[in-house]
């Protein structure tokens, strides 16, 4: 390339919004544009003739030589011409991140590779951002939850305690009379043993749905998760009149996923059918959660599907917008913060009519082990 050349390229690559850096084989630095000066805080003459590793924080810097070697010797395309997120290394010590996306050209005899890069920390910053908002009105979403749990929950826990004090006062009636039969105060202490631990495991179940805390993925059966649902929710749908059928499909395999979120999810889905179904007969005051796995594109559906009216086909469109609910007193948010939870988990939550009644599908991936 003649100089003429090369000055006419180099003010092409300094008009560039990307920083676009260009190195040889032994992986030194052959061009440094404006951008890249932007974003590394070099100038161009203090990294040119320089191992581009100098813009790499560990491990990436001390392994990025065996990267290129591996390359030169294999010929195996790893990272070239794949756009990716890494961790790039400012000139005062700062760890940022930034896309990358790599090529390769010969200039005669000489081979170079380009690297374009563009600084992610702004998208970075609002995605944190926006997975806090997330968290909070997730939080939120789940006390108004269990507020409406209350009933429920209080029926639950009220059964074991009626039992502990029974058997208490049948424990101090003995210890009264002196009639201490080793077996009958065995079997009394056994009760209330055991009856106190199933109104701590409801405690539980409440106090870790309404926790706030960060999302924690963890692989998980999502029937299990269901049935759980379901049980806390028993005590709601007798006192509605309204009947809960299970089709859960067997040997599904696990996902990963935020437990306590999609709990959430369910949760709000199941509320919305009992909505769609408080106006209809007792014959279709029904609701039938189904699973199932789909092989072919790998993923995990969880079906709620009401007998009720169905909705209005000039709402589905609308269906899952902040703000925009169906209900007089609704404030349009459940639908929209369930969406955004199960996006959240790389899946997909969409509506349709099922004839009669309408169909909530939670679609989550589950990639083959």
């Amino acid at each position: 390339m003649t100089q003429g050349s090369a000055i006419k390229l180099q003010a092409l690559l300094d008009t560039a919004v990307d920083g676009i850096i260009t190195i040889d084989e032994a992986g030194l630095i052959q061009s440094f544009n404006k951008a890249a000066e932007r974003i590394f805080g070099y100038r161009a003459d203090e990294v040119i003739g320089r191992n581009v590793n100098l813009l790499m924080p560990q491990p990436y810097q001390r392994d990025h030589d065996a990267y290129i070697a591996n390359y030169l010797h294999s010929g195996q395309k790893k990272i070239i011409g794949i756009g990716r997120e890494v961790q790039g290394l400012r000139k005062d010590g700062r760890i940022f991140p930034l896309d990358l996306a790599v090529g390769e050209a010969r200039i005669g005899e000489q081979r170079l590779f380009t690297g374009i890069v563009r600084d992610i920390s702004d998208r970075k910053r609002l995605e944190q951002e926006a997975h806090r908002r997330l968290q909070e009105l997730a939080h939120v979403s789940r006390l108004n939850t269990a507020s409406g749990l209350a009933a429920g929950l209080a029926h639950e826990v009220n059964q074991p305690l009626t039992a502990i004090i029974s058997h208490a006062q049948a424990c101090l009636r003995l210890l009264q009379r002196g009639e201490l039969d080793p077996e009958l105060f065995s079997e009394s202490l056994q009760q209330i043993a055991r009856q106190g631990e199933r109104a701590s495991g409801v405690i539980r179940r409440l106090r870790d749905f309404v926790k706030k805390g960060e999302s924690q993925l963890a692989p998980d059966f999502l029937n299990a998760t269901v049935r759980d649902v379901v049980w806390l929710m028993a005590h709601e749908l007798k006192g509605h009149g309204v009947t809960l059928e299970l089709a859960l499909q067997d040997d599904l395999p696990r996902v990963m996923v935020d437990r306590i979120q999609i709990e959430q999810v369910l949760f709000n889905l199941i509320r919305n059918a009992m909505d769609a179904v408080a106006e209809v007969g007792a014959e279709r005051k029904r609701i039938v959660i189904a699973t199932r796995h789909d092989a072919a594109t790998h993923t995990v559906n969880l079906d709620v599907r009401d007998y009720g009216p169905g909705i209005a086909e000039a709402a589905l469109p609308r269906l899952f917008e902040p703000f925009f609910s169906t209900k007089r007193e609704g404030l349009g948010q459940g639908l929209s913060i369930c969406r955004t939870i199960v996006q959240a988990h790389r899946g997909e939550l969409s509506a349709d009519n099922a004839a009669p009644g309408a169909r909530f599908t939670v679609t989550l991936p589950a990639p083959p082990a």
